[in-house]
């Protein structure tokens, strides 16, 4: 299970930490790791936080945006501590690592970690499946990026090697984020030709069904059965010369 996780650090500031959370990774058994947009971080401050962990930082993927960075993705989990509408249905890191190695049996897993000052924005968080909040005090629950790295590892970690889990039902293999992103597209569009989105404001409502097919976890035929239809709505519509008119469905998803 653990090969097939990896972890994601958008934007880090400081190769320190870089180095850290690499060490971090190490500790719990978890060896790839993803940076996007990273500070040159093949240097001696990361090197001085990683110890053994050198390798990993030596074999880590940089990307240059984050739908790269996760194309190859099936299974997609953004931590986050805020609030807000659209980062709703946050999980714990144990209730995350529970579904892991059923879900990890047959695809690639993505942890992203936001920058170290402002986390990441909700833009970045609609390419999860899962919003994960580590639980701290109220008082002060700020986690630096390293700690914030290893308390979710470390969950993961006991889940990868707890008694039982080898009873759990393999999960089909899921879509790619990069399949799923085109299905996105693609409803979007339709769904504004037909008047169901709100112009102003489509992302509103696109994320209620961001998190409805999260949950749900399609594989590539159900994505390429998704996209027929929208590809026969879209037939439908130029055949009879017109869009219908605006409707109120964009008022939905509160």
């Amino acid at each position: 299970m653990l090969e097939k996780i990896a972890i994601v650090l958008v934007e880090p500031r400081e190769a320190g930490n870089i180095g850290a959370a690499a060490r971090a990774m190490a500790n719990m058994g978890l060896s790839r790791l993803v940076l996007v947009r990273p500070p040159a971080y093949l240097v001696g401050e990361a090197f001085k936080m990683a110890l053994a962990a050198r390798p990993i930082l030596e074999t880590a993927v940089v990307a240059e945006d984050l739908a790269a960075a996760l194309a190859g993705f099936a299974f997609v989990a953004g931590t986050t501590r805020r609030h807000g509408s659209g980062r709703r249905g946050r999980v714990s890191p144990r209730e995350l690592a529970a579904e892991l190695p059923a879900v990890a049996a047959a695809n690639d897993v993505a942890i992203i970690f936001g920058r170290e000052d402002s986390g990441l924005t909700n833009e970045e968080l609609q390419f999860c499946q899962r919003l994960v909040t580590i639980p701290s005090s109220a008082g002060f629950g700020s986690l630096n990026l390293a700690q914030s790295v290893l308390a979710i590892s470390y969950e993961i970690f006991l889940a990868s090697g707890a008694p039982g889990t080898g009873s759990r039902g393999v999960a089909a293999r899921r879509a790619p984020t990069v399949e799923l992103e085109g299905l996105y597209a693609q409803m979007e569009q339709v769904l504004l030709e037909i008047g169901y989105l709100d112009p102003a404001n489509p992302a509103h409502m696109m994320r209620v069904f961001r998190r409805l097919l999260g949950r749900a976890g399609p594989d590539v035929r159900e994505v390429k059965a998704l996209r027929g239809v929208f590809r026969q709505v879209a037939w439908a519509i130029g055949r009879r010369g017109g869009n219908p008119a605006p409707g109120t469905g964009g008022g939905a998803a509160d």
